[in-house]
C-alpha cells in the first residue's frame, strides 16, 4: 500500500519503452523478493523524482521504493505505474524512458522534449539554453549510468 498525502491516476504523460519497462519489471521482481525474503512490507513502486543540481539544473533520479514521503501522481505506461512528486509533473510532461545496453553495462536513458540542454550522461538537463552542463559527468563527480 502506498503512503503518501496525495496519489492519484492521470492519464501517461510519460512514455515508458519496452525495454525500459522489462528493466523496471524485473528490478521490481528483484525488490519485491527481497522485501518479501526482508519482511518488510509495503508494495514495491517505481518512482521518478527530479534532484536540483548535478551536472545541470536537474537529476533524474529513478528508484524503487514502497513509501513515499510527498505528495505524488501516478503513470502507467507498458504495464509500469510509475509515481511522479506532482510538483515536478510540469517538469517531466512527454517525458520518453528508456533503457540500453552496451559494452559497458545498462542505463535507463531520458528523453525530455522541454530540456534545452542535456548533460553528457544524459542524467541532468537544464530548462534554459543559457545555462551551462557538464559534457564530462565523471568531472562534475556524478555517477554515469
Amino acid at each position: 500500500m502506498l503512503r503518501t498525502a496525495i496519489y492519484c491516476r492521470v492519464p501517461s504523460m510519460v512514455e515508458i519503452r519496452p525495454a525500459a519497462a522489462q528493466e523496471l519489471t524485473r528490478l521490481l521482481h528483484r525488490h519485491s523478493t527481497q522485501a518479501a525474503n526482508q519482511a518488510t512490507g509495503g508494495t514495491p513502486i517505481v518512482q521518478l523524482a527530479l534532484e536540483p543540481g548535478g551536472c545541470a539544473d536537474w537529476t533524474y533520479r529513478l528508484t524503487v521504493a514502497a513509501d513515499l514521503d510527498q505528495p505524488t501522481t501516478a503513470v502507467a505506461h507498458n504495464g509500469i505505474d510509475l509515481v511522479i512528486p506532482t510538483a515536478q509533473l510540469d517538469l517531466l510532461k512527454d517525458l520518453v524512458i528508456d533503457y540500453s545496453e552496451d559494452l559497458m553495462g545498462g542505463g535507463f536513458r531520458f528523453i525530455n522534449p522541454l530540456a534545452q540542454r542535456t548533460c553528457g550522461c544524459g542524467n541532468a538537463f537544464a530548462l534554459s539554453a543559457d545555462r551551462p552542463v557538464a559534457q564530462d559527468c565523471t568531472a562534475a563527480h556524478l555517477p554515469t549510468p
